[in-house]
């Protein structure tokens, strides 16, 4: 007969045999765990202390250009509203033309055309004496006292000849010392693309070059020209300046002799200075914290004069000078300008035929008068001691 259960028979032999089945698992299981942690060592106190934190993310570098333009809309709100509303393309390191706008301009052409019948030789110590501190030409002194150093006092003679220039300035032009082969002579003149200044009979320049460090004895920290960027393993930008190091506050000074063109927020150049120092050169000094008050667009200042303060305003990622030459309206490399081997302490091109003009002006202007009249012996040279 067959044997045969019911259905809730059948259902409690099916828990009853899962149940065992699950005991047993259990119980296998425990038997492996314990074999397992048998088999561990015990953790040691190091491995005891909590786990480092993980620095945070560092920002990609869009993040970082982000953050850093918003900081900077920020902090410099109020100056940046007081410019145009809408900021140009350039206005950037990176712009190879200049876009600094002009607020004043140099004579040029005006300081190379000499006003008819104002030439006259002049006693060279009387002259002398406009080079004393606060003279009508202080500036020229350094360059034709080292020029004057090399003749032994109490024998040469001196000539020295000022004149009126189309730009209302009463200046020295030209002086000579010796006599016969030992004869020099030297002509302030104002090319059309250096400073103006101080040039022998060939055209070379006194004094050295024809801009100072704006800067003295601080490192250069990023060159003129392409430049990589810091963290990023591609790519690069151009830089139409030089950076010199510096603290906030730490003076600035006029690279050469020249008229404040602009003194203004500029957009990414923060605070700006912008000299002309001929018809077609310029210096531009950047991220200023402040200027000097002293001075405004029109001022004329001289080589070594205070016009600012190093500071990280604009687009800066810390206190330093952006120095920038601007020839023809186009940035170019500061370093030869600066540099004793830079190779531009000489006239060449246009400004070397407009140096030859002016002295053959010159010439022409002084015909006529006696050189009696004009040479004089001196015992002691009249620029000695006024360093």
């Amino acid at each position: 007969m067959a044997y045969t259960t019911t259905r809730g028979e059948r259902a409690d032999r099916s828990r009853t045999i899962r149940t065992c089945l699950a005991l047993a698992t259990i119980t296998t299981l425990g038997f492996l765990s314990a074999s397992a942690i048998a088999q561990v060592k015990a953790p040691t106190k190091n491995q005891l202390k909590a786990p480092a934190k993980s620095a945070a993310p560092s920002p990609t570098d869009n993040q970082a250009d982000q953050l850093n333009e918003k900081w900077l809309s920020e902090h410099n709100k109020t100056e940046s509203d007081a410019a145009s509303s809408s900021a140009p393309a350039a206005g950037k390191e990176d712009e190879r033309t200049s876009s600094v706008p002009s607020m004043a301009t140099i004579p040029g052409a005006g300081a190379r055309t000499l006003v008819s019948g104002s030439a006259k030789f002049v006693n060279a110590k009387t002259a002398a004496a406009g080079f004393l501190p606060g003279g009508a030409h202080q500036a020229a002194l350094k360059p034709l006292t080292e020029a004057f150093a090399g003749f032994a006092a109490g024998a040469p003679k001196i000539d020295m000849l000022e004149g009126r220039t189309a730009d209302g300035s009463t200046r020295l032009l030209y002086a000579a010392i010796g006599e016969g082969k030992a004869r020099k002579s030297y002509w302030w003149f104002m090319p059309l693309d250096q400073p103006e200044g101080w040039f022998d009979e060939t055209g070379k320049r006194l004094g050295g070059t024809p801009l100072a460090d704006p800067k003295p004895d601080s490192r250069m920290s990023s060159p003129f020209g392409t430049r990589r960027y810091y963290g990023r393993s591609s790519g690069g930008g151009f830089h139409n300046g030089i950076d010199y190091e510096g603290k906030v506050g730490e003076p600035i000074y006029a690279a050469a002799d020249g008229v404040i063109n602009h003194q203004g927020w500029y957009y990414q150049y923060g605070r700006t200075v912008k000299i002309s120092h001929a018809d077609n050169f310029e210096t531009l000094y950047a991220h200023m914290s402040r200027f000097e008050t002293t001075v405004a667009p029109g001022s004329r200042v001289k080589r070594g004069e205070v016009i600012g303060y190093v500071g990280s305003t604009g687009r800066s990622t810390g206190p330093h000078l952006h120095f920038s030459v601007i020839v023809d309206g186009q940035f170019v490399d500061p370093q030869p300008y600066v540099s004793a081997d830079g190779g531009n302490n000489a006239l060449a091109g246009q400004s070397l035929v407009a140096f030859r003009k002016w002295q053959q002006d010159v010439h022409t202007a002084t015909e006529g008068q006696r050189s009696r009249g004009r040479s004089e012996v001196w015992s002691q040279n009249p620029f000695a001691g006024h360093n």
